[in-house]
């Protein structure tokens, strides 16, 4: 396979700094990979925690040959190597104290013998768009996601918390991120039909870009890192309160 990839990260309009992550490392073999973290700005040192992800995400990647894996053999890869990750962020956060509440979010592709394989921790995205439609592949780790009978759950929340509440924000909450002291659902996806333009992002993208606008933003003629760019200040002008990152990984046959 081949690959175009195009990344952009932007602290934003709101944010003292950047705590996202993105990076990508392609193979002469035609395998490729690409990652977006989004460090938990409501936590301390969420910078170094996305950083630690993405690098040593990149670094498992390059030093092992996934071609003659089995599907079943490529997923416990990466399911091992975000165990890997948490095992070094742990010895990490026991040198430095103050890192014990770092948490990062992790959506990341790996094409490999003509397939797509996504691993996806908290509530950034992975989007695939083909033949003028586009889908989310992953799914919010958010109390949203994870709550059954959520109208008799937001009326006890709503009762406790008076009017502290706040619906959007509420739901939005994480039940799963990547840290020394976080709680760790890893989900993952196979993709068999890998061709097509995925888009990878963190919230302060696409809380404030609807699929639509993304899919055409994505399908207009013009270079990826121009795209881009477009996206981020399209959410911008959205007025995205957030660290805003993405990646375009355009995937096509040999």
């Amino acid at each position: 396979m081949k690959f175009k990839i195009e990344g952009i990260t932007n602290i934003g309009n709101y944010r003292k700094s950047n705590q996202d992550f993105i990076g990508f490392l392609d193979k002469k073999n035609g395998s490729s990979i690409s990652v977006v973290c989004d460090g938990m700005g409501g936590h301390a040192h969420g910078e170094i925690a996305s950083k630690m992800a993405v690098e040593l995400l990149l670094k498992n990647f390059h030093e092992v040959d996934l071609s003659n894996f089995t599907d079943s053999e490529i997923n416990v890869w990466l399911r091992n190597s975000i165990k890997q990750i948490l095992k070094e962020m742990k010895e990490y956060s026991n040198i430095n104290i103050e890192t014990k509440d770092m948490g990062t979010t992790l959506t990341a592709i790996l094409f490999v013998n003509k397939k797509a394989f996504v691993v996806n921790v908290g509530d950034s995205r992975t989007y695939k768009i083909s033949k003028n439609k586009i889908s989310q592949v992953t799914k919010d780790q958010n109390l949203w996601n994870d709550t059954k009978n959520k109208e008799e759950k937001k009326k006890e929340i709503k009762k406790f918390l008076g009017a502290k509440f706040n619906e959007l924000t509420y739901w939005k909450v994480l039940t799963s991120a990547l840290g020394p002291n976080k709680n760790l659902k890893i989900d993952t996806y196979l993709i068999k039909e890998p061709i097509g333009t995925y888009v990878l992002t963190t919230d302060g993208v696409h809380d404030y870009i609807d699929e639509v606008t993304l899919k055409e933003m994505v399908l207009e003629k013009s270079r990826l890192k121009t795209k881009a760019k477009e996206i981020v200040s399209y959410a911008l002008k959205n007025l995205s309160t957030d660290n805003l990152s993405l990646l375009i990984v355009e995937a096509s046959g040999d």
